[in-house]
């Protein structure tokens, strides 16, 4: 485990001199040199023997500071090589095999208290955090952030993005250009060594943090929010991550660190957590028990698991007080004596609104109409092999015992809920939000949490969390590029709830279907009017012969591979269940031509190969094209792509 030692002089008297130590992953492919600095410990961390990141572990900033910098006092070995295997996921089985170090640090001054700075080599890339190891008579602690950075060589430029919403650039940003707050992850390519993406896991009772820019070559992690973490005896911060890759096609292959970085799954009985595609009344109709009838009844057809009702279902999001009840009725005096609307503005989840239903006090015109039987459409959809998810706000969800609301959404036999608006940042919110999908797994729901959440992979520990937003999916309206730079940074963290709507009048058909594969999750949540989607008659509007592929789609899979990536520009996946291959490809802004080794995919015998791609004309006038084939393992597949576009295919034996 241990492949080079050699001995520090330090460049000053803070830390006690150690030995130098390179820790490499189990496979050879990433190593971490690990010395004491100054005010703590670095780890210079390589890929394939190319350096890709210097992190700085200077440790955490106390409201009692440490005193008199630290000693090296001892430093375990540790190490694993062993697999687990996940509810749902991309891969039927996890790698998680590691080796590395547990460093304790005595402080020199004040009361010598100690602090343990773990750190570890996975092939997938470099892991590390603080703990402190204190018992309950050395009082309580109180954690400001911390002093951790991460540098990287001459010439590295990172993909950045300042909050969840925004549009990503062009091109990645020269680190010496970079500004401000940075969003996590933060992915960076460095010229002639590879691309890493920095990222956190298992965030627990601490704020998250953002990239803050350094101003030359790096970034230091910055808390968000206000407030402290505050507790007695032992304490583990959050991990700090690289995932590494010699290239940004490995880059997504390597998106497991993250879940290896959290504890195994907590929920005794998985059997209620169902992969499936989900469609939303968002874009397709109002809350109408018979418009939502047809929905479910076209999207069974579909072979969609899942119906979610947005905003709307209870009434107003939140409750609304009399002046904002006043506020609204002067926007809407032709409605004002409606007594309804104002009876469905109590912000109470508990049952079916009735009648009309404002969104928001300083809105005109968002207005729906609520008819809904929630137990008869249970019932309907149960009958189609599908379930019912529906939307609460978070404030309102706070406002509520969860704990007696998500029983009763239990009892009316809810598949799912998206809470919507979600707080993020600081540690109460981090905990709230682990304390939502702990309660929901309680009461077998599965969640899509929605708004700035970024997961941390507690969807290992909970695979009820089945989907996430915290990123600028399609909703935003961003350009196309978004579409494949989302998958080399956002995606990175976990499932993500692209909302992406079926069919987009920018983007060509098999770019949209292309979505339901190459970007990770059990489930998509896909908005649009169902009825122009399943028309007999076609048109831009409506599935072609890619129905096909979407109907045969298990959303779990036992093999991932990227066979072909460029971030901000395209990216082909390929996902195996059993002996079937499913691919999916997607384009940016340019078209680009898809190279594919068949036998590279373990093809050792002719197969059958259904490919759907790109026809003629542009956006969603663009239909899929239906083309049938006999393969070898020989054979190399050339698959153009339409600017906006994409294609998918089914490769069986």
């Amino acid at each position: 485990m241990l492949i080079r030692t050699t001995l520090l002089s330090l460049v000053a008297a803070t830390v006690f001199p150690v030995a130098a130590t390179v820790y490499t992953s189990p496979d050879g492919e990433v190593s971490a040199d690990v010395s004491a600095g100054a005010g703590g410990l670095v780890a210079a961390v390589s890929c394939a023997g190319r350096a890709l990141a210097t992190v700085e572990l200077s440790g955490p900033v106390l409201y009692r500071p440490f005193e008199g910098g630290f000693a090296v006092e001892k430093v375990d070995a540790v190490g694993a090589s062993t697999s687990w295997k996940p509810v749902w996921g991309d891969r039927a089985e996890v790698r998680d095999a590691w080796n590395g170090a547990v460093y304790t640090l005595r402080e020199q001054g004040g009361d010598r208290r100690a602090l343990q700075v773990e750190v570890r080599a996975y092939g997938e890339g470099f892991a590390a955090r603080y703990v402190l190891p204190f018992g309950e008579s050395e009082g309580e602690w109180d954690v400001l952030g911390e002093r951790t950075a991460v540098h990287y060589p001459a010439g590295a430029a990172a993909w950045a993005i300042h909050g969840t919403e925004d549009t990503f650039p062009e091109a990645a940003i020269p680190l010496k250009d970079l500004k401000g707050r940075n969003m996590l992850p933060l992915t960076v390519e460095v010229p002639g060594a590879g691309v890493c993406s920095l990222l956190e896991a298992h965030c627990v009772h601490y704020a998250r943090v953002k990239a803050e820019s350094l101003g030359s070559d790096g970034v230091r992690l910055a808390v968000q929010g206000s407030g402290s973490s505050k507790g007695r005896g032992r304490f583990e911060m959050p991990w700090r991550a690289l995932v590494c890759a010699p290239n940004a096609a490995r880059l997504i292959e390597n998106a497991t660190l993250v879940l290896n970085l959290n504890p195994p799954c907590a929920i005794a009985d998985t059997s209620w957590i169902k992969p499936g595609i989900t469609v939303s009344n968002e874009g397709n109709c109002q809350i109408l028990q018979d418009r939502l009838e047809e929905v479910g009844e076209l999207a069974a057809r579909g072979g969609f698991k899942y119906l979610q009702i947005d905003w709307g279902w209870y009434g107003t999001e939140w409750a609304w007080t009399e002046k904002e009840r006043e506020q609204w009725a002067k926007l809407r005096p032709d409605l004002a004596s409606d007594p309804d609307w104002r009876r469905n503005t109590a912000g109470r989840p508990w049952g079916a609104a009735k009648g009309l239903v404002p969104y928001h006090p300083a809105w005109k015109d968002n207005v729906t109409r609520v008819d809904l039987d929630i137990p008869r459409l249970v019932s309907f959809l149960k009958a189609r092999g599908m379930g019912l998810c529906l939307y609460v706000n978070d404030s309102t969800l706070r406002a509520d015992e969860l704990d007696a609301l998500f029983a009763e959404y239990e009892k009316w036999g809810l598949a799912g809920l998206k809470p919507g608006f979600v707080r993020y940042g600081d540690a109460a919110s981090t905990d709230w939000n682990r304390r939502l999908v702990e309660t929901a797994a309680k009461h077998r729901l599965w969640l899509c949490i929605h708004d700035a959440h970024v997961p941390d992979g507690m969807e290992r520990t909970y695979p009820n969390l089945m989907l996430c937003e915290g990123g600028g999916g399609q909703e935003g309206n961003h350009p196309v590029r978004q579409d494949v730079t989302l998958p080399f940074t956002r995606c990175l963290a976990g499932p993500f709830d692209f909302t992406p709507t079926l069919f987009d009048a920018k983007k060509t058909h098999c770019h949209a279907v292309a979505f339901l594969l190459a970007y990770p999750g059990p489930s998509a949540v896909l908005r649009g009017r169902t009825d122009m989607q399943f028309s007999e008659k076609g048109g831009p509007g409506a599935f072609g012969p890619e129905l096909e592929f979407v109907k045969r789609l298990p959303m779990t899979y036992d093999e991932t591979r990227v066979l072909d990536a460029k971030i901000g520009g395209h990216l082909v996946v390929a996902r195996r269940k059993g002996g079937v291959w499913f691919l999916a490809g997607m384009t940016g802004a340019a078209p680009h031509t898809a190279k594919i080794d068949l036998g590279g995919l373990g093809l050792d015998a002719p197969g059958r190969l259904t490919l759907f791609r790109d026809g003629e004309g542009a956006g969603n006038a663009c239909p899929a094209v239906r083309v049938t084939r006999t393969v070898g393992p020989k054979d190399a597949l050339e698959v153009p792509m339409s600017a906006a576009g994409g294609f998918v295919a089914i490769l069986e034996r």
